[in-house]
């Protein structure tokens, strides 16, 4: 995993995004703390695809690895978007 960080704009504030471990990004999530998912070719705050954010309180009945499945399946399907999703926290 390589050290980076993103600034850009989303829902209509600046926030600063550190790519994480998905070891690390499970412990923010069950912790509460907001996570942010994107396709491993795109960037952050692209003009093609936004990261998505999740936490634990926007339904307490699914749980992290259903949610990354999830993006997974529908997100990182090709070569083109990349074959696995990154894992962002807010800084």
């Amino acid at each position: 995993m390589r050290n980076l960080q993103f600034t850009g704009k989303m829902y209509g504030e600046t926030i600063t995004l550190k790519q994480v471990s998905k070891a690390t990004a499970r412990k923010l999530f069950d912790s509460g703390q907001s996570v942010y998912l994107q396709s491993s070719n795109f960037h952050p705050f692209g003009v093609w695809s936004n990261a998505i954010d999740i936490n634990k309180s926007q339904d307490e009945s699914t749980t992290f690895e259903s949610r990354v499945n999830n993006f997974e399946y529908y997100n990182c399907a090709n070569n083109e978007t990349g074959k696995y999703a990154t894992f962002y926290q807010s800084i």
